[in-house]
């Protein structure tokens, strides 16, 4: 049986002193094996953990005790005693009794399409006031840095390929700026006919409006005008940005469809090719949410965050700051638009760039100019790794001009690629099992007084239990949108009627009157119960939603359908599903964000 084999335990015994578990791979086994207890270990919550982007952040320390953890985060000289413990790392200087057992290698990442688990056993919350948790966590070393035995015949080296998406909002009011990515494409292929790097450098555009069911003259809600192409492909890329116009007429609000733009970016370009997924959305208009009727995605900027993120797609916001997006609320799309592109690294925080836009000449120029830097940038990260050397990592400044956050923005976008890149040349992974403490914040950033998130949290579920997550939270969203028309006071009493044949424990629905919140009913999946996080809809209770009001009632229901439709997404997107040797297609595993739960 492989190392890290999730195992269903259906009996245990004790036979000489020693606790033996009965288990299989399988939620429905028709076979099982006896396996002794110590050679497993207990992970209740099915919580995992992925290593986040490498955008600024160091490499993650791997601690032998929680003793040692905590001295070392207690330090007075933090800073000079993690460069002590990295030094004698690297030079296999560390005695037995040092802290320090394993560390996230330097050089490459873990690539983004190896499933690796890194489970959380136990946890500390001592310091959770300062935004900081320890965790006990099973990890396959990936601080060893070994590479994997070479086939007999070794596969062709891939190339690290970059491709440039632009995701344009071509609505009445954006002719200028259309113009200008149409002649920045242009001029970014006269450049690069000459360049060696010409066939590694893609670029496609992809046009959105809004919907067409209010007025068919809009003509499209969505729509790939060129794929990913080369140089070597710009004829007819060009030929279909010659067609590339602004709308004739209005569409039905000033919000657009953008999630529309970046759906099509996601399912209809091939990203599998490039290193650097970079998809940048241009608009001086904030994006429709799942409250307009007119939505085609169904989707929130928190669920398209999440789904772009486990496509490995980053998303680079320009937004247009205009005369009318200052009438329709300017502060508000910038939230928006932050949240969507927010990034776990505390130096850039989200993939963000305003450019005001108050004089629309000067504005597309200097559009042009930001384009044209972020391309440069790309290309010398492409031109290092060619030539065998690693980009820098970004330094820790702070941008105040538009040009200075663009190149911060590529630069760590580039930076963490190639990191990615280099970790899935390598096969950079782990042969061996370790227990081990961590932080979840990088300790170098911290020491320095810049928490940046090291590690993100996710929930291991199976096919069944996502379709049941779904199902269940569907129920919740029909019994509150009955209970809000008929009476509030009455939601229980409808998820009660609601859940009659699915909930997981009949009599807790027969007890439902005397229930304090929606969690105590068990309508929802039990894996929710006891995860680390803070979940409204848990805790919801009879009288906090009578409470509420009709719009924060149907703000609460539309946050719900929002998760439901990313929970489609995560069951279609058959690239990140693992299987562990069961032979029951619904046994296959997937790292949910703890983000995307409800």
């Amino acid at each position: 049986m492989d190392s890290f084999t999730p195992l269903y335990v259906y009996d245990k015994k004790v036979v000489n002193g020693e606790e033996w578990l009965e288990v299989s791979p399988s939620s429905g086994a028709s076979s099982t094996q006896w396996i002794r207890s110590l050679n497993g270990s207990r992970w209740d919550k099915a919580l995992s953990l992925t290593f986040t982007e490498r955008m600024g952040r160091d490499p993650v320390m791997f601690f032998r005790s929680y003793d040692g953890l905590n001295q070392l985060i207690t330090s007075e000289n933090l800073g000079a005693d993690l460069t002590k413990l990295v030094r004698e790392y690297r030079h296999d200087t560390l005695d037995a009794s040092s802290p320090l057992i394993a560390l996230e290698p330097k050089a490459s990442a873990v690539p983004r399409e190896q499933f690796y688990l890194m489970p959380i056993f136990d946890h500390s919350l001592e310091y959770e006031q300062y935004g900081l948790k320890m965790l006990k966590v099973g990890c396959i070393n990936p601080g060893s840095g070994e590479v994997a035995p070479k086939a007999v015949v070794a596969p062709e080296p891939r190339k690290f390929k970059s491709g440039v998406a632009f995701i344009i909002d071509t609505t009445i009011s954006m002719k200028p700026y259309i113009e200008k990515t149409k002649e920045f494409i242009h001029n970014t292929y006269n450049a690069l006919e000459k360049n060696p790097l010409s066939e590694d450098l893609s670029l496609g555009v992809v046009a959105y409006r809004n919907s067409t069911r209010h007025n068919q003259n809009i003509e499209y809600v969505s729509r790939v005008v060129s794929p990913l192409t080369p140089v070597s492909g710009r004829q007819v890329m060009e030929q279909g940005l010659d067609n590339l116009d602004e709308a004739k007429v209005s569409t039905h609000a000033f919000y657009e469809d953008a999630f529309a733009g970046i759906m099509s970016a996601i399912e209809q370009l091939d990203w599998n090719p490039y290193a650097i997924k970079l998809a940048v959305l241009i608009t001086d208009a904030g994006a429709i949410r799942n409250d307009d009727k007119y939505s085609s995605t169904g989707l929130n900027e928190e669920e398209m965050r999440d789904l772009l993120a486990q496509k490995g797609i980053r998303l680079l916001v320009v937004h247009l700051q205009t005369e009318a997006g200052k009438r329709h609320g300017l502060s508000k799309t910038e939230k928006q638009y932050r949240t969507l592109t927010s990034v776990r690294d505390a130096n850039l925080k989200s993939v963000y760039l305003p450019l005001p836009a108050y004089n629309a000449q000067k504005a597309s120029q200097e559009f042009g100019r930001l384009s044209k830097a972020m391309v440069g940038i790309i290309l010398k990260i492409m031109k290092q790794n060619a030539e065998g050397q690693m980009a820098q990592k970004p330094e820790a400044v702070a941008a105040t001009t538009p040009e200075e956050k663009m190149a911060q923005i590529a630069q760590c976008i580039g930076y963490a690629a190639q990191l990615e890149f280099v970790g899935s040349e390598k096969n950079t992974q782990a042969p061996r099992m370790l227990e081990a403490w961590a932080v979840d914040k990088d300790l170098v950033s911290l020491s320095e007084g810049k928490p940046t998130e090291a590690l993100s949290v996710t929930v291991l579920l199976n096919k069944r239990q996502l379709d049941s997550l779904a199902h269940q939270v569907q129920t919740v969203v029909d019994a509150a949108k009955s209970a809000r028309d008929i009476d509030s006071s009455q939601l229980f009493q409808r998820i009660i009627s609601l859940s009659a044949q699915t909930v997981r424990d009949p009599n807790k629905l027969q007890e439902g009157g005397s229930a304090a919140n929606i969690a105590e009913l068990g309508v929802l999946p039990e894996f929710l119960d006891g995860l680390p996080y803070v979940s409204w809809i848990m805790g919801m209770t009879a009288e906090g939603w009578s409470a509420m009001s009709s719009m924060e009632q149907d703000a609460k229901i539309r946050e719900l359908e929002s998760k439901i439709q990313l929970y489609k997404e995560y069951h279609n997107d058959t690239a990140n599903w693992k299987s562990f040797g069961s032979p029951d297609p619904a046994d296959a595993m997937y790292r949910v964000p703890l983000t995307s739960l409800p």
